[in-house]
């Protein structure tokens, strides 16, 4: 078992040299008040005119999101509003979120994200650092250099036709040939993932590794922070390549904001 600290310095000294690639996931947003994604499924639910826990007897909720769409003709246009109100009606205290202010600090090239919210993108304009959201194939050919690029890989709000939020949508993606998965291939290369505000339990983790493994296979390479132990994930993915930074938590908002804290100063200690 190696140690937590030869852990993070091998993660900080991987930053330092632009090896990393983060993922992040909702758990980097939890202590800002945004609604979990279970509430916003019991919002479509409610549109549909049944109790949310229901509908949940009936499928989970990249089914129930499926369901939304066919019934409003296949048109992601009102779940992805539903979405986009309940996000945007929150009050967001970005200049108190000390993970964000980490993330912004450890200037990494580029960050990848599931996340439908713009929180990441928030921390960046607070913090007067420039930055460029990814979500299409113009905006790849667009990109400038020497900016922060923020991927959103399961699209943005603003582009109902990106959003990769039905069961559909995650199972055409496996294909892996879409604009943003050729991208995702090519900043792979000689590169480590670290998947941040993610859980073992969660099927984007499940959905995300299979697809970085399918990528890269024996050169599959991450970090992933979690905060409990789980003796049989730890099995299954560090045969695989993953490198599992526990912080054995019963405060998750404490312990995580502690390890940002700790990672951004082995980073610029440098």
């Amino acid at each position: 078992m190696v140690s937590y600290n030869k852990l993070m310095d091998e993660l900080a000294q991987d930053i330092l040299e632009k090896k990393i690639i983060p993922f992040v996931g909702a758990g980097l947003s939890r202590n800002l008040g945004l609604p979990e994604w279970d509430v916003l499924i019991a919002k479509i639910a409610e549109d549909l005119d049944i109790d949310p826990e229901i509908l949940s007897i009936h499928g989970d909720s990249l089914q129930i999101a499926e369901y939304h769409i066919i019934c409003h003709g296949g048109s992601k246009n009102r779940i992805s509003k539903i979405i986009d109100r309940n996000l945007r009606s929150t009050e967001v205290n970005i200049a108190a979120s000390v993970v964000h202010k980490c993330l912004v600090d450890m200037h990494f090239p580029k960050i990848y994200t599931t996340n439908f919210d713009e929180v990441i993108e928030k921390a960046f304009r607070y913090h007067g650092e420039p930055y460029y959201v990814i979500a299409t194939l113009d905006d790849i050919l667009a990109a400038p250099d020497n900016v922060t690029q923020i991927v959103k890989f399961h699209g943005t709000l603003d582009l109902d036709e990106t959003l990769v939020i039905s069961e559909t949508d995650y199972y055409n993606r496996l294909d892996m040939e879409g604009p943003l998965d050729i991208k995702l291939r090519a900043d792979l290369l000689g590169k480590t993932v670290l998947f941040l505000g993610y859980s073992f339990r969660d099927l984007n983790i499940r959905y995300m590794w299979s697809k970085l493994f399918k990528i890269m296979q024996a050169n599959c390479k991450a970090f992933m922070v979690t905060m409990k132990p789980n003796y049989v994930f730890e099995k299954i993915y560090g045969e695989k390549g993953m490198k599992i930074i526990c912080l054995d938590s019963d405060d998750f908002n404490a312990d995580f904001t502690e390890f940002m804290v700790d990672l951004r100063s082995r980073v610029q200690k440098g």
